[in-house]
This record gives structure tokens, C-alpha cells and sequence, in this order.
């Protein structure tokens, strides 16, 4: 029998159909199907976004520095255990309290969102929906592009310091470590540095610079790599070792805008941190960080990446719970 002749509109529409098939296979033997969905309080609590945003944006008049330190939170939280709110959680031995969350910051900002929400809709909104909401909105109102974020999350109950020791890159992570490290996330090697222009705003402890200008193998301790004037300004504001408490710019051209400044810094060797500017020493990685350098290619992978990342390892369904108060287990 003579095969059956498919017009180009059906031939169209049955390939599109086979990779969508193909697609969703692949996801699902990857483990990776999700619940969450964009819109997922539309019915349960239609203002709830739109509620977050506005109690951050309050918030954010009096705090400029809001925003990144959201936006840190979020991803700290997604590194460990999966986007739960798990870093939330307070109490001896929990992620709180590991050394490297010993700065982290926004917990009242979030308690604040999630009491407005609570006004709302007792019991509906989870802290960990919450984080990733503020995420999106810290971004946004620094002049970054907004995007929809897929929802549902539930909240978990544990939290361990070790883990988040464990778990979280480090400052001085050289490519093939950051790689490892993201890798272990589900995330690979793109995502990690389209993840890392986070960076173009927010700051960084002086401490974290210690290894590039008073401790560096070479005669003068500085990293050669640092243009004299940088290194300069560095040492001025960070006059000594083992400062915690004063902070330098991670972008220090743009530092409250959110755009792709951080990759030109980059490329003119004028990152921050050793895990910043090896992004561009490396020629796995350079490419992509010179693709990155303006916003109209950064913005869209940005908000994908992010989306991605917080969707890892999430709890849902009946899994988990809705915390009353972000900071404690029901």
C-alpha cells in the first residue's frame, strides 16, 4: 500500500507534536516534572503577588540595599534542600546559623510579605513561593526584567547548618569547582554564569577579597590581574584582613542598577570576587560572558536561569507544609 501523502500543514503539526512528546519524555525520565505553575493563586488568592510586590516596594524606600539581599536569600534557600524556605527557619543548628549564611539578611522583609499575604488568605501561600516571588520583584525594581514565576511550592520542616556549608559555591571557586558545584543543583555550566550576574548588584564583605589583594601568591600579595587602580580602591576601603563588617561593591560601576555592567567588569578584569573573574579567564566560560555584556542578551537568559533554579528539588502536593510563620514548623 502506497504510503499516505501528509499535507505541509499536517506534516508541521505532527512533527511539532513528536518533539513536544519527545520533550516531555525526556523530562520525565530526568525525574524533572513539576506541579508548579504560573497563575497557581489566581483562584486561592488572586492578590497575592500583587501584594508581595507592594509590601517590598514599601520596604525597599527605606532600604535601598533590599533587593539584592533578596535575591541572595532566594538562592541560598534553592542551594539547599531545594527552593523549601528551609533557610527560613530559625533555631540552633538550622542554615541560619551556618558561617556561610552569617550574612545573610531580609528575614523581616519576608515575615512582613507573608503576614500582608496572611491578611489575605490565611494558610495559602507558602514562605518558600514567597522568596521566589520577592526574588523576581527585588530584580525588577532595581530596573531588571520581570518574568513569570511558576508556583506551588510547599514548605519543608528541616533545616541543617551542614548542609548549607556543604552546599553553597564558594568566593574563591575556580570554574571547574563552580561547574561541580552547580552541576550538583541540576544546573550546568551556562546557567552557572548567567547565575553569577546576579551579581551587578549588592556587595560583598571585605574578606572575601583578602586572597586577591593582601594574600595572593606574589611578591606584592595582589593579584596581579587587578588593574593597579582597582586594587588600589580595594585597599582603601578594605584596609585590612578580615574585615566583616565593611563591604565593597560586587559591580562597581552600577552597583543599584540590575543589568549586565557585571559582565563588562569582567572583561576590563574588574570583578570582585576570585569566582567572579575567572568567569572571564577561563576560556570555557569567557564566551559567554562576553555574549552577556549587554542587557538585551542577558535579561532574557537571566529570567530563565531563574526560573530553573527555583524550581529545584521543590516540595509539593501534600508534601511539606504551609508555614503560619516563615521562621517556625507549624
Amino acid at each position: 500500500m502506497a504510503a499516505e501523502m501528509l499535507s505541509p500543514a499536517r506534516s508541521c503539526v505532527s512533527t511539532m507534536t513528536a518533539l513536544l512528546l519527545v520533550t516531555i519524555l525526556s523530562v520525565m525520565a530526568a525525574g524533572e516534572v513539576s506541579a508548579l505553575q504560573t497563575g497557581f493563586y489566581d483562584s486561592s488568592c488572586p492578590k497575592a503577588e500583587e501584594t508581595i510586590y507592594s509590601t517590598l516596594q514599601q520596604l525597599h524606600a527605606n532600604d535601598p540595599d533590599l533587593p539584592p539581599v533578596l535575591l541572595r536569600l532566594h538562592f541560598h534557600d534553592c542551594f539547599v534542600r531545594g527552593c523549601d524556605g528551609s533557610v527560613l527557619l530559625q533555631g540552633s543548628g538550622t542554615e541560619r546559623t551556618a558561617p556561610v549564611n552569617a550574612r545573610l539578611e531580609g528575614f523581616g522583609a519576608i515575615d512582613a510579605a507573608k503576614a500582608a499575604v496572611e491578611n489575605l488568605c490565611p494558610g495559602v501561600v507558602s514562605c518558600a513561593d514567597i522568596l521566589a516571588f520577592a526574588a523576581r520583584d527585588s530584580v525588577k525594581m532595581v530596573g531588571g526584567p520581570g518574568w513569570e514565576v511558576p508556583a506551588g511550592r510547599r514548605d519543608g520542616t528541616v533545616s541543617l547548618a551542614s548542609e548549607a556549608s556543604s552546599n553553597l559555591p564558594g568566593a574563591q571557586m575556580d570554574v571547574n569547582q563552580l561547574t561541580t558545584n552547580f552541576a550538583k543543583q541540576g544546573l550546568t555550566r551556562d546557567d552557572m554564569v548567567i547565575l553569577s550576574g546576579a551579581h551587578t548588584i549588592g556587595e560583598a564583605a571585605c574578606v572575601h577579597v583578602d586572597n586577591r589583594i593582601y594574600d595572593y601568591p606574589s611578591p606584592s600579595g595582589v593579584d596581579p590581574l587587578l588593574p593597579k587602580d582597582f586594587a588600589t580602591k580595594l585597599k582603601k576601603k578594605c584596609r585590612e584582613r578580615g574585615l566583616t563588617k565593611r563591604k565593597f561593591d560586587l559591580d562597581s560601576g552600577t552597583s543599584a542598577t540590575f543589568d549586565a555592567q557585571y559582565y563588562s567588569n569582567l572583561a576590563k578584569r574588574r570583578g570582585l570576587l576570585t569566582s567572579d573573574q575567572v568567569l572571564y579567564e577561563d576560556a570555557r566560560t569567557r564566551p559567554l560572558v562576553l555574549e552577556s555584556s549587554n542587557n538585551a542578551n542577558f535579561f532574557p537568559k537571566f529570567t530563565q536561569a531563574m526560573v530553573k533554579m527555583s524550581q529545584i528539588s521543590t516540595l509539593e502536593g501534600s508534601q511539606g507544609q504551609i508555614r503560619q510563620r516563615c521562621g517556625y514548623v507549624n
